[in-house]
């Protein structure tokens, strides 16, 4: 019996220093780092309202969703928020979802001034127009040749859209 207590002294005693604590004196440990840096990944976002065509095709967002990111800060001024994208013609949630992990809004937009009577169906949509209202408005210009002032748009539109609206709405000009 106290040949099997020394032998398990003994082998407990040659585990431990087997086991031991690395010996961070010596330098010879490695250092793991990550593939990716979470700090650097929120940096990498590109400002939607600032990115250049060729830094968006660089970072691999298809040329047609460019082109129309592109269109839409041309006709708008830029985005207030990311879930603008939704309003340009073939980004659905799907594609929304993708594109947001690429894009912030570091910048505030230079809105364009809107004339009501003048703008086209997709400009309207770009602006945040419902189809309903966007019909409202045709049916009108249709019957009045203009819209003269806020209180004619106002009837148009839902007062949330009138509200975000108002101040950049031009009455200038006839028919489309």
């Amino acid at each position: 019996m106290k040949k099997i207590i020394l032998l398990l002294g003994i082998f407990s005693l040659f585990s431990l220093n087997m086991y031991s604590a690395p010996d961070f004196n010596n330098n010879e440990y490695k250092v793991i780092m990550s593939s990716q840096n979470m700090k650097d990944e929120k940096e990498e976002l590109m400002d939607i309202n600032k990115v250049s065509e060729q830094e968006m095709l660089a970072r691999k967002v298809s040329k047609s969703y460019v082109s129309k990111i592109i269109e839409y800060r041309e006709i708008t001024g830029g985005f207030d928020k990311l879930e603008d994208m939704k309003r340009i013609k073939g980004i659905g949630d799907a594609t929304y979802q993708k594109l947001s992990k690429v894009f912030k809004i570091g910048s505030e937009p230079n809105k364009k001034m809107l004339n009501i009577n003048l703008a086209d169906d997709m400009t309207l949509k770009y602006y945040g127009f419902s189809k309903k209202e966007i019909k409202r408005i045709q049916k009108y210009l249709d019957r009045h040749d203009r819209i003269t002032d806020n209180i004619e748009f106002q009837k148009l539109v839902k007062k949330k859209t009138y509200e975000e609206l108002k101040d950049l709405i031009n009455y200038d000009g006839g028919k489309r």
